[in-house]
């Protein structure tokens, strides 16, 4: 993703020191300490606190790369890491709300009549839990935010930066981790009474980020930026305010051979980092773009030399496969099926013409999962524990990922199905995943080798229902996937968006196929090259 933005200063005299990020390092820089934030500063007193005051309006331009599931993916890792580290992230979405009559009531003896008697009652009653620095801090800051209000507004905005003041710092919470630099993340609308609360709030020592998808309070943030002290990143797109994401997004990446003219030799396969066995129990499936030829490059690399492999606390990103190649090389029927049979190892699960699910269940043998169903989510915690529950011999995180993954291939929109049935189809493939596949799962080390599902469909029929979600099901559980379609003909694409996998065509196209019956090898095989490998294939 492509930022811009402008570098800000401030003019102020105070113990609170301005420093400046990017909009690609900031989810990162919010999270540095109060002693890292003082190596870096060019005030290195450890009186002063370094904070960061940044907005980022507007979101990237959809395009090839999915920036816009990777800039979503971004907002849910920022709440994801602040919730884990040792700061007091306070987290505000579409504003505060307005004051209570309660909290109406705590200012109810404040003079209205001459502006220096209501401030000096007004100053008294701030206050923070535990943090006598930041208190004092803020009533010079209410002095200042104040000053150029006309008289008829003093009362009200200092009415609600106080109750805000004390909403945001009244937890225990807040007392427990003020040491290292509070950080409110607010995402969504906002109005100038808000604005004016987070300029109120960077100016006492407390980081402050605000989000917004809709770049119609971009004006307001710049004709509002009090001494330039934000830092305002602008993106090209526009668009609705959308809920604030609970869940990671799978996305689809290009390798660098793809982005850089498919030229394999620029191809980068990653570090050399090494990992426990089953050392992460969660896994987020990422679908490589690649070129045809890079399939075989990569197909048998472990999934720690693939781009966009990457490790987040517990949980490891999988780039893998999801392909439909169409045709034959050449017409080389011979050269076809040694080409597929190289793909054949220890992890593969290959069937013929179809996959394993050859009809779907009727309708009415549907209900029955309804009862798992709230909304749009499947109840997860009920399913497990129900006689439904077929996986019960398997450890919890591998039943934990496979209920997950059925919810996510309800929303990932790669399945065209009704509402009324997507859930419960999707509940009723997953539930029957058979044991091969279970014990095959059970051997996936996210880091290494790759299950793979290699299909060979040479029929007229297309996929039915349960087998298109059970390709999906399997993508999101992190396997590589080829369909391979000498006929050219459709199959998965009845019920699986062209959105979820990439479809290549190669030579001609060959009917009346007569497939093998390959055997799965003890290993990997070694690539056959130059004339030897065509003499002994």
């Amino acid at each position: 993703m492509k930022f811009e933005g402008f570098s800000t200063a401030s003019g102020d005299t105070s113990p609170i020191a301005y420093l400046t990020t990017t909009a690609e390092t900031f989810p990162s820089d919010v999270l540095k300490t109060k002693s890292e934030r003082t190596l870096i500063s060019e005030k290195h007193n450890s009186d002063i606190i370094n904070i960061y005051f940044a907005a980022l309006i507007g979101t990237p331009v959809p395009d090839v790369n999915d920036d816009y599931y990777v800039y979503r993916n971004m907002l849910f890792t920022l709440r994801d890491n602040l919730i884990k580290s040792p700061k007091c992230p306070i987290y505000i979405e579409n504003g505060m709300k307005d004051l209570s009559d309660e909290e109406k009531k705590f200012f109810s003896e404040i003079p209205q009549t001459d502006r220096e008697a209501m401030l000096n009652a007004f100053l008294p009653l701030v206050k923070i839990n535990g943090d006598p620095f930041r208190e004092n801090l803020a009533k010079t800051a209410l002095k200042n935010v104040t000053a150029n209000l006309p008289d008829d507004e003093i009362f009200e905005h200092c009415e609600k930066i106080i109750s805000w003041l004390l909403r945001c710092t009244r937890s225990p919470d807040y007392s427990k981790h003020c040491s290292e630099i509070p950080i409110i993340l607010y995402y969504g609308k906002l109005t100038k009474d808000n604005l004016i609360f987070l300029h109120f709030m960077s100016m006492i020592g407390i980081d402050v980020v605000y989000i917004s998808e809709d770049k119609q309070f971009e004006s307001l943030l710049k004709e509002n930026n009090i001494s330039e002290r934000m830092q305002i990143f602008s993106l090209p797109q526009s668009n609705e305010i959308t809920p604030f994401p609970d869940r990671l997004l799978k996305v689809k990446v290009a390798t660098d051979a793809y982005r850089a003219s498919k030229q394999l030799d620029e191809y980068l396969y990653g570090s050399d980092t090494f990992f426990r066995d089953f050392q992460f129990p969660k896994l987020q499936a990422l679908t490589l773009k690649t070129t045809l030829d890079e399939i075989d490059v990569l197909w048998h690399e472990q999934a720690k030399y693939r781009s966009g492999f990457k490790v987040n606390g517990d949980r490891v990103t999988v780039p893998n496969i999801f392909a439909k190649i169409s045709g034959v090389k050449g017409g080389d029927m011979d050269d076809y099926w040694d080409s597929i049979k190289m793909k054949l190892s220890p992890m593969t699960i290959q069937t013929r013409n179809t996959a394993a699910y050859k009809r779907d269940i009727d309708s009415s043998q549907l209900r029955i999962y309804q009862n798992y169903i709230t909304g749009e989510h499947i109840e997860i915690a009920k399913l497990k524990n129900s006689p439904l529950n077929k996986f019960q011999f398997l450890s919890e995180n591998i039943q934990n990922t496979i209920f997950e993954k059925m919810q996510e291939a309800a929303d990932s929109g790669f399945l065209k199905l009704g509402f009324a049935e997507l859930l419960p189809q999707i509940i009723h493939v997953g539930i029957n995943l058979d044991k091969n596949f279970l014990h095959l799962y059970q051997k996936y080390d996210f880091t290494k080798d790759i299950p793979k599902f290699i299909i060979i469909d040479a029929i007229e029929d297309t996929f039915s229902k349960s087998e298109c979600i059970q390709l999906v099901l399997c993508n999101l559980l992190g396997f590589d996937i080829i369909v391979y379609t000498p006929t050219g003909y459709r199959n998965l694409e009845t019920f699986v968006d062209d959105s979820a996998f990439e479809s290549y065509i190669q030579g001609e196209y060959k009917y009346k196929v007569s497939i093998p019956r390959f055997k799965i090898p003890n290993k990997i095989p070694e690539p056959k090259t130059g004339l030897f490998g065509k003499l002994f294939k």
